[in-house]
């Protein structure tokens, strides 16, 4: 609520003139209610100067009073002067005593008054500031509230995205469980193909040992032979012959299935190490699936 501007003379005097002329009485706190408001302090001001300036009510003088009567009303106005002369100044003293006291209960009244109105301004200023913060904190919590549903909205798009996203991952679960299914099992065929081999090649192994150590048995006894049959030299270096064909015919055996155990044993490591990096591999994949779940 704004405060009402200050009362100037002028306006002060047209109010008290238009209640004078609507016959009524001129006072403080008629013209604080003509004027809609103001310092009772100004108001009190312009009025004694208002006073002041009204014309001072003309006195008719009676008519023409005979002679007689004049002298007679002259000495009783005298004797009435005179006694009421010492009545009237021991009024004034009394009267002058009582205003100074009552000037000073006004002025005293005045300033209590000029107090209130300062504080009445006070409030009124505070009253306009909290008007102003409720309309700033109206237009916030219409702010707010727009933003509010804007981000529901928002909120509501990104669960559907959310619920698309776990259907997605969910199919690639399931898709990633079968291949991991169908890895383990040609992990295991792999396995199996490789443990056979490496059991086919320890059988061939064993069997190369044995036929080498019956060569050696044959060659044993050949010299056993050439040591007693001197006569059949020539026979028994043909049969030496013949056994070193056949040894050699043996070694060759022998050299081809140690090759061919060698061969398998490096397809056996080879397949461990496959074995090793697949399951590496499905390790890293698990792992990765958890990161993302998370």
């Amino acid at each position: 609520m704004a405060r009402r501007r200050a009362i100037e003379a002028d306006e002060l005097f047209e109010t008290a003139n238009q209640l004078q002329a609507d016959g009524k009485e001129v006072t403080a706190v008629a013209l604080l209610d003509a004027l809609g408001g103001g310092s009772l302090r100004t108001i009190y001001k312009h009025l004694e100067a208002w006073q002041q300036r009204r014309p001072a009510m003309v006195i008719t003088a009676p008519e023409e009073i005979p002679g007689g009567v004049q002298s007679a009303f002259a000495s009783a106005w005298r004797l009435a002067t005179q006694e009421a002369g010492r009545a009237v100044l021991a009024v004034k003293e009394k009267a002058a005593e009582e205003v100074e006291a009552a000037l000073k209960q006004f002025n005293g009244a005045l300033e209590a008054i000029e107090k209130l109105e300062k504080e009445s301004e006070a409030d009124a200023q505070q009253i306009d500031s909290l008007k102003e913060r409720v309309t700033e904190l109206e237009a916030a919590l219409q702010k707010s509230q727009n933003e509010s549903a804007g981000f529901e909205a928002t909120a509501e798009q990104l669960r559907h995205q959310v619920k698309s996203q776990e259907s997605e991952l969910e199919r690639l679960h399931a898709e990633m469980d079968k291949e991991r299914t169908s890895r383990q099992q040609e992990i295991q065929r792999i396995t199996t193909a490789a443990e056979a081999a490496q059991v086919k090649a320890m059988q061939q192994i064993e069997s190369a040992k044995s036929a080498l150590s019956d060569a050696q048995g044959k060659a044993q006894q050949l010299e056993k032979d050439k040591a007693a049959a001197q006569s059949g030299r020539e026979e028994a270096q043909r049969q030496l012959e013949k056994v070193e064909e056949a040894s050699r015919k043996d070694r060759a055996e022998r050299d081809a299935a140690i090759k061919e155990a060698a061969e398998l044993r490096g397809l056996s490591e080879g397949l461990k190490t496959q074995n090793a990096e697949l399951l590496s591999r499905f390790g890293r994949d698990d792992k990765q699936d958890k990161s993302r779940k998370t």
